[in-house]
């Protein structure tokens, strides 16, 4: 199996792949939007390699991380959720939105990504909350107030998007009161 590569990036595909030369030879591996956004053409790049394997398929998954391999490798576990539809959750979001969406049973954040519907989304919440923090690691405290912050303003009524660009523009400082009175003042 190929666990990692480096080698120089001979052509970028926006629909998430990238052409790797290592050693005179290229390797065709698909990225998520988030990785792809991070390389550059003619750049030298070092990939962590999922090596997927079918009867009728071979395909490589590149990260930019060993976390993101790692958090793609659980969300191909889950029933129901095969390598690209994996990929596309990791291009639809980033890892640590994905955590806190997944911590704080945000179905709706989840299900933004094209693609995945609100059963899957819940499918996933179900089957992996409190299993993708690694040992050690707490989650995101800022990451789980802005959370309870997107919940508590769901709960009055308001549109996911009008949420999203309301706490885009506040600070996000880890503390509720003070980051949902800001998200008030910004929807105002």
């Amino acid at each position: 199996m190929i666990g990692w590569l480096k080698g120089t990036i001979r052509e970028l595909d926006p629909a998430g792949g990238i052409l790797l030369e290592v050693n005179g030879i290229g390797y065709d591996v698909a990225v998520s939007m988030q990785t792809l956004c991070t390389l550059k053409n003619g750049a030298v790049a070092e990939l962590f390699i999922h090596t997927h394997v079918r009867e009728d398929q071979l395909a490589l998954f590149g990260f930019s991380s060993v976390r993101e391999r790692a958090i793609f490798r659980k969300l191909t576990g889950v029933s129901g959720i095969g390598a690209r539809m994996a990929m596309n959750i990791l291009s639809g979001m980033r890892v640590e939105e994905l955590l806190v969406a997944i911590d704080a049973a945000d179905d709706v954040a989840i299900a933004r990504t094209p693609g995945i519907g609100k059963k899957t989304a819940q499918r996933l919440i179900l089957e992996l909350k409190g299993k993708l923090i690694e040992d050690g690691e707490a989650s995101p405290a800022t990451g789980s107030v802005l959370a309870d912050v997107r919940s508590a303003l769901l709960n009055l009524g308001y549109k996911p998007a009008q949420i999203d660009a309301a706490l885009k523009g506040i600070e996000q400082s880890g503390n509720l009161e003070t980051m949902f009175r800001a998200a008030m003042k910004a929807l105002a």
